[in-house]
């Protein structure tokens, strides 16, 4: 029961996350000016619209009853949290 209200939890945290990323697209994200970078805006825009279908898949694994099918989720998340780190900070060529 705990791993499920942590996965909730962890799922909201993804969807809050590509909330936050679809609305800066066009702005500022944290010390980025999104608005002169269209390849700084295109991450943003694809590694929120990837939050949002990786939250919808966390959703479907969370009530098929495998605990160990959220590892799925985890990963998932993770890798595309990681390639967005990646690609900002690669953002200044």
């Amino acid at each position: 029961m705990i791993i499920k209200i942590v996965m909730v939890v962890f799922i909201l945290l993804l969807l809050l996350t590509a909330w936050y990323m679809w609305h800066r697209r066009n702005g500022h994200f944290l010390i980025y000016d999104v608005g002169g970078n269209p390849r700084l805006t295109n991450v943003l825009k694809w590694t929120s619209i990837a939050l949002v279908a990786e939250s919808a898949i966390g959703i479907v694994i969370l009530f098929m009853g495998n605990k160990y099918l959220n590892l799925i989720t985890l990963f998932l998340a993770s890798l595309t949290i990681l390639a967005f780190g990646l690609l900002i900070t690669d953002s200044k060529k």
